[in-house]
């Protein structure tokens, strides 16, 4: 008896489609919203980065330093050419110059990010480093933005600090341009 209805059962393909969509529906799905994650990393960093140069070039020109602003209208003027793409509270900005006026490796170094230590699943955001430039000045413009990622950090590995945050960096080192003194 059982014999024969293993047998029935061994020959019936009816439900096999249905059973192999089950078993690969998982990782068909985890491949497929890691490379939705991966893009929106993506273009997160080249939002960033484009933001970041054509803020950088009002700084370059002298363009910044004549509406005698500081700090705080840099960032907002970096966050307002990332396209309201973000949280600017997740953005962090670094406006350094090189006293001996040239490029030197510390100048370069990105700015190391530890755990919170009050609580460890989220990553400290420095405040931001803004230094007065002036004409002809070696000036690096660092940006850092703290991504929260929407899936977990096992499936697409994005995941660069605590929290399953991943911190999206954008740089750029330049001479200024010889322009008057802004009178600031």
């Amino acid at each position: 008896m059982w014999k024969h209805w293993f047998q029935k059962y061994k020959t019936n393909k009816d439900g096999a489609t249905a059973i192999e969509f089950a078993i690969l529906a998982l990782p068909f799905l985890a491949l497929l919203l890691s490379i939705i994650e991966v893009a929106i990393v993506f273009f997160i960093s080249s939002t960033l980065t484009h933001a970041m140069n054509e803020s950088a070039r009002d700084i370059r020109t002298g363009e910044f330093q004549s509406t005698c602003q500081g700090a705080d209208s840099f960032k907002a003027m970096v966050c307002d050419n990332m396209s309201t793409l973000g949280s600017c509270s997740n953005l962090r900005i670094d406006v350094v110059s090189s006293p001996t006026g040239r490029f030197v490796p510390d100048l370069l170094e990105p700015t190391p990010t530890d755990p919170d230590p009050l609580d460890p699943n989220e990553p400290t955001i420095l405040p931001d480093e803004y230094v007065e430039t002036a004409a002809r000045a070696v000036v690096v413009v660092r940006a850092q933005y703290y991504h929260s990622l929407a899936f977990p950090g096992q499936w697409s590995r994005l995941a660069n600090q605590p929290g399953n945050q991943r911190v999206i960096t954008a740089a750029t080192a330049f001479r200024n341009e010889p322009f008057p003194d802004s009178g600031c």
